[in-house]
Formats: structure tokens, sequence, C-alpha cells
């Protein structure tokens, strides 16, 4: 477990989302649409704090890491693709749909839609070029690799904003549906039913421990991910450790705590 603040965090070089954005406090928790965007924030969060810990590592793994610390960097790195492919598309194939059924306004998430497509073309061009350097056809180029995130990076991080704003305005038909359990209800089902994929387990859900910072903003959700204490006791010894030399590369560790990253 981390003991200490580790001399390089992953806040960076892309900016965190801050809980004031949703309105989420340690002490005063949102409520209504909020606590949906609360939620998004985190997630985004891991997104975010995911990039930046390839961004920062890229240049070093390249220019000094074994083949095999290049192979387990590209394994970590094409994960925060596949997590942010699904999320996308869980987005605009299940929750964004129901929203708008919901509230009797078709059309309501479409901008969020589109601007998925603004940035989906210059990430894809990394998930193939991550999928090459896995496969062995091509060599890890860290300043390569960091081109290409600046190439779509930034809109991608002003889109992961923006969609916390359109959220909190789903407050508005807070009339018409009950935020909070209509989206736990959601969110509970999609995770048993990935639950089911020995890849999820192993693969997604360990980046996901190890790119939540319990400790950010003064521990405000510290309580993610909202599981029992003895589910993530077996979450460590069972599914964490089957692909530990991938997760060595996060900003966290299995305790959702700021590590050392090897090569910042």
């Amino acid at each position: 477990m981390a003991t200490s603040t580790p001399s390089v965090v992953a806040d960076g070089p892309f900016k965190l989302i801050s809980s004031a954005k949703s309105g989420d406090k340690k002490d005063a928790p949102a409520k209504g649409a909020r606590v949906m965007a609360a939620e998004m924030s985190i997630v985004h969060n891991c997104l975010i704090r995911g990039i930046n810990a390839i961004y920062l590592q890229a240049p070093n793994v390249s220019a000094r890491g074994t083949s095999k610390d290049k192979l387990d960097f590209a394994n970590f790195a094409w994960q925060w693709c596949v997590s942010l492919e699904e999320h996308h598309e869980s987005e605009e194939q299940l929750f964004f749909p129901e929203m708008e059924e919901l509230t009797g306004v078709p059309g309501l998430m479409d901008g969020n839609v589109e601007e998925h497509k603004l940035f989906h073309h210059g990430f894809e061009d990394v998930m193939a070029y991550l999928g090459r350097v896995k496969g062995g056809e091509e060599d890890l180029d860290g300043d390569r690799l960091r081109g290409m995130i600046d190439g779509f990076m930034p809109t991608l991080r002003e889109h992961l904003e923006r969609e916390i704003d359109t959220l909190t305005a789903l407050d508005e038909y807070a009339d018409k549906c009950d935020w909070p359990t209509w989206f736990k209800g959601k969110a509970d089902k999609m995770m048993m039913e990935k639950m089911s994929s020995a890849s999820f387990r192993t693969d997604q859900l360990p980046l996901t421990m190890t790119l939540h910072d319990k400790t950010f903003e003064g521990g405000v959700w510290e309580s993610f991910p909202p599981v029992p204490w003895l589910l993530h006791v077996a979450l460590r010894w069972l599914f964490l450790n089957t692909h530990k030399d991938w997760w060595r590369f996060a900003p966290c560790d299995y305790y959702s705590l700021p590590q050392e990253m090897p090569f910042a």
C-alpha cells in the first residue's frame, strides 16, 4: 500500500475534473441529477489519469525500458483505450437513448454523441498503433505516441468536462425521473453483466481501481467503487494479480492510493 505522496503524480498534463463541477462534497453529497454527474466525474477522472500516466511515461519506457517493459506498457495503454471505447459505447447504446425517452426530448443527448466523433479518429489511430506494438509489428516510440495523444486529447478533455454540465442540467427533468435511482439501477445491471466476463475481471476492473485516486480533493470520492469491503479483498486477491506487470504503470495501487510510476 502506498504510504507517501509520489514524486510525480498523474494530475497533468491534462487537468482533472473538480468535484465542484457536480457540486459533490464529502460532507454534503450531491443530489438529483448531480449524483450522476459526480459518478461520471469519477469515471472521467480515471480516464484522464490513465492518459496522463501514459503520456508521462511513454518516452522513458521507449528510451530505457526492456522489451518486456515496452510490451507491458503497451498492454496497459491498450486497456485504457478499451476502457474509453467501452465507456462511450455504453453511453450511446444504453444510457443516452433512455435519458431521451425518460425526458421525452428526442435528440437531447445528440450533442454529446457528436462530440464523441470529434476525437474518435485520432483515438482510433492510437489504438491501432498500440495494437501493432502489442503484436510485435512495431517498436514503441514514446515521442510518437505522445504526439498522437496531443492530436486528440485536448478535444477529448474538453468533452469529458462538458458532459458533466449536460448531466447536471438534467435536474430540469427531475419531475420525470428519479435520476439517482435510475442511474444506479442501470449501472448495477451493466456491472453484473460485465462481471460475467473473465477478461473484464482481469483486465478492465483492475485498471479502474488503479486509475482511481481515493485521496483526490481530500477524499471526496474515497468510497468509489461502491462495493462491499469483502469484495474489494476478493478483487485484489483473485483478479488484480493476473496482469500485475501492467498495473505497475498505473498512477495508483490496488487500494486506489497514489503510487510511484516506474518511468515517470
